[in-house]
């Protein structure tokens, strides 16, 4: 009878312990059975072309083709999203898979010509946490109004979602990151922590919910010009994330 009881009570704190681990632990404890995630090499990546394949180097693929104006010339742009080509998951390996986005612009004779390439903005099949466990991780790419918006979710217990949006300047002739916006929900116990920031007018908004306590609070911030390629979405989560004091 003790040990049914000391068995029971085991798996229930097994249980507990992967359900709510936090994701960070979870993505390095199943990174441990995988091959080192790539980086793509921006110079690998072809000037030019006619279709999103030929934008895809050795070892990668083309998971997405997401299409619209970017630069207000009435021409098709590209927002490409690359994955290593390798296999996916099976039901005993996870086998994480890096991301890469290139921006190509479409020309009148239908060609189309390298913009940017972001390797370090979309998470890797395997950066959603426990809350994804096998499923590869969501990396949404779409245009709005001209504006790239990039959508990632990730947690266990801490559900994150996090947006960002890149307009192109055409002064600099860069896609400009314009706005971040990173939210963290506490499934067990409701409460959440969220932050949005504009980075053309300079303002950043804080709202912190606990139980029926709500506060929010604004906040100014440097108007920074980063440029898609030199965003690091795990770095700029990791910091709104010191920010709310979630880590």
């Amino acid at each position: 009878m003790t040990k049914n009881i000391a068995a029971a009570a085991f798996a229930f704190l097994a249980f507990t312990f992967f359900a709510f681990y936090p994701t960070s632990s979870f993505a390095q404890d199943s990174a441990s059975d995988q091959d080192e995630a790539a980086t793509i090499d921006p110079s690998s990546v072809a000037e030019s072309g006619r279709k999103a394949s030929d934008f895809a180097p050795k070892g990668w693929k083309v998971e997405e083709d997401v299409k619209g104006d970017l630069n207000g010339d009435g021409i098709v742009d590209h927002c490409i999203k690359l994955i290593e080509d390798k296999p996916g998951n099976t039901e005993d390996r996870m086998n994480d898979r890096s991301r890469a986005l290139v921006v190509v612009f479409g020309r009148q004779d239908g060609g189309l010509v390298k913009a940017a390439v972001a390797g370090k903005l979309l998470q890797c099949t395997g950066c959603g946490g426990a809350f994804y466990g096998m499923m590869d991780a969501p990396a949404n790419v779409k245009i709005v109004k001209g504006v790239i918006v990039v959508e990632q979710d990730s947690g266990s217990r801490w559900v994150t979602d996090t947006t960002y949006r890149f307009r192109y300047d055409e002064q600099p002739g860069m896609f400009i990151l314009i706005g971040y916006d990173y939210s963290s929900r506490d499934r067990a116990e409701g409460g959440s922590s969220s932050e949005s920031t504009n980075y053309l007018t300079g303002k950043r908004i804080t709202t912190v919910a606990k139980g029926k306590k709500t506060t929010t609070k604004t906040t100014t911030v440097a108007k920074d010009r980063m440029s898609i390629e030199e965003v690091d979405s795990e770095e700029m989560d990791a910091a709104a994330t010191h920010r709310l004091g979630l880590d």
